[in-house]
């Protein structure tokens, strides 16, 4: 049909999508995802000023989430290798600094600190030696 008709069809299919757009629950949702964010990172600072010193092996990781001071964010799963305990998985939301990428490759040993109220929220000493 042309242009005219073309138009005419994407006004159609805008107003389709617009049926199931709500935007308070979008940002609700967002607001939702932001505060398990900041309860994650405030953890993993915990764990990194008051947490236990441990060694922890990269088994995977995915597509960055995100970026923090244009640092990227990633999931990424690990073996822990605590003293006395045996070892165990753990998942956490990373800020890798772009000077670390490099070291974040499975089979790859990094220091973290484990909480210690919370055994699974760590964080990587990206300061400390290996």
């Amino acid at each position: 049909m042309g242009f005219v008709g073309d138009i005419f069809k994407l006004t159609k299919q805008a107003k389709e999508i617009d049926k199931d757009f709500h935007p308070g629950d979008q940002a609700r949702a967002a607001t939702e995802k932001m505060k398990a964010m900041n309860e994650s990172f405030a953890a993993a600072n915990t764990a990194l000023t008051t947490g236990t010193p441990a060694k922890a092996q990269v088994v995977s990781m995915g597509m960055t989430t995100g970026s923090l001071n244009a640092d990227p964010i990633m999931p990424i799963d690990f073996v822990v290798l605590q003293e006395g305990r045996p070892p165990r998985p753990v998942s956490a939301q990373v800020v890798v600094p772009y000077a670390q990428l490099y070291r974040v490759m499975p089979g790859a040993t990094l220091a973290v600190r484990i909480s210690e109220t919370d055994p699974d929220s760590i964080a990587v000493d990206w300061a400390a030696p290996v």
